[in-house]
């Protein structure tokens, strides 16, 4: 049973992209480009020409086409920036003041690209990783390190980085050679930019992220990842960059559930909420899965779209995530403020989870009389009750498989 019978959640449909004149065919990954929640990107024909239409989602939805000649289009996160390339050429335009601000032709094929910043641009080739900065107006594509060998063939489906650059995962997935494995195989390569060292990590998604942890002096810096295998999904999350003024984070490795009719599901995009500590993972088969990112506690899953979810970004305004369906639906999911904590306590039992939530986020519930009882306990030091308090016996999650209604 669910808290009163309330989810957890704000599910929304903010816009049918059919209903702003985007062409069905042209609502797919390699055409449709979302950098953030401001701006769809898509490539689309009109009679013998293309052209491009971009969705300005913070203006109401307007929709500005112009002709081009390029195999790819990226908009800039906040601004009228948009990125175009033409097979070997790449493009920077300003779109408000109708000025090109910068160009750059590659010695190698572009397979993936993405802004990684507000002035940065990730550049993928089959045997390198660029960044492309717009800071200045005469600086080159910059190499930050070499492929793995066994990304060779992979098609790179995402590239994330934190806000200072030192850690960056390239993902990529392959059809799976091994009969007895999992269909599609998922790895990342992940750099540490200090080291100039890389490691390789089986997964489909990846996110990069910050939590401040009780007894210690400065947010902890973690690397979250999702896969599955033949013998089961599993969520993890590690720490990177171990400050010696910090309490050391514990690796946690929790299982990932998957309904037993999804057999090919596979977790495909990540995004983790900083105000709420909370993990936003979505599967191929339109699954949302919510985790809490200092335990790896599942907090809900549910379904949200019965169409693949085949690009996301983080929603802002919520701290949450939004994405584009095949069917061209732009959907979010936040965490509900109003109903989480009651739905912690009274569902998964977790007075812990439900305290340091509430307290993170400034959340309301945080008045309810166990997180009460849970906090003076600590304060006291009575931390038999305290554990007492917080590990009541967890009701497992019940699911309604149905998909949840806007």
């Amino acid at each position: 049973m669910e808290s009163n019978g309330r989810i957890p959640i704000a599910f929304c449909e903010h816009l049918q992209l059919s209903s702003v004149g985007i062409q069905p065919e042209s609502i797919n990954f390699q055409t449709l480009t979302f950098e953030s929640d401001h701006f769809i990107c898509v490539r689309e024909k009109s009679g013998e020409k293309n052209q491009v239409a971009v969705v300005n989602l913070a203006d109401a939805n307007s929709v500005k086409r112009w002709p081009i000649k390029a195999d790819s289009a990226i908009m800039h996160p906040k601004r009228m920036i948009i990125a175009l390339k033409t097979q070997r050429q790449l493009q920077i335009y300003n779109i408000t003041t109708k000025a090109r601000v910068k160009s750059f032709q590659m010695n190698e094929d572009v397979t993936f690209w993405k802004w990684i910043s507000k002035t940065a641009i990730g550049i993928v080739t089959d045997t390198s990783v660029f960044h492309w900065s717009i800071a200045d107006e005469t600086s080159t594509p910059r190499k930050i390190f070499d492929r793995h060998a066994t990304l060779f063939g992979a098609q790179i489906i995402n590239y994330r980085a934190t806000p200072d650059e030192k850690w960056l995962a390239l993902v990529g997935i392959t059809e799976n050679t091994d009969p007895n494995g999992f269909r599609i195989k998922g790895v990342i390569q992940l750099y540490d930019g200090q080291r100039n060292v890389s490691q390789l990590v089986e997964g489909h998604a990846a996110a990069f992220a910050e939590i401040e942890i009780d007894g210690s002096w400065i947010p902890t810096k973690l690397f979250t990842f999702a896969v599955r295998t033949a013998t089961g999904a599993k969520l993890h999350v590690v720490e990177i960059d171990y400050a010696a003024s910090n309490l050391p984070f514990t690796k946690r490795v929790v299982d990932i559930y998957f309904h037993k009719e999804a057999v090919y599901d596979f977790p495909v995009s990540m995004q983790v909420s900083k105000r709420h500590g909370v993990i936003y993972l979505i599967t191929k088969y339109g699954f949302i899965h919510l985790f809490d990112l200092e335990t790896g506690a599942s907090i809900y899953q549910n379904r949200i779209s019965g169409d693949t979810i085949f690009v996301t970004a983080e929603y802002e305004a919520s701290n949450g995530i939004i994405g584009v369906n095949k069917k061209g639906q732009v959907l979010s999911v936040s965490v509900d403020d109003n109903t989480v904590i009651p739905y912690i306590l009274s569902t998964l039992n977790d007075a812990e989870l439900a305290f340091k939530m509430a307290r993170r986020a400034n959340l309301p519930g945080a008045d309810d009389p166990s997180l009460k009882q849970y906090e003076h306990t600590l304060q006291n030091k009575q931390y038999g009750e305290t554990a007492r308090i917080a590990t009541n016996p967890r009701v497992r999650l019940g699911m309604d498989w149905g998909i949840v209604e806007g």
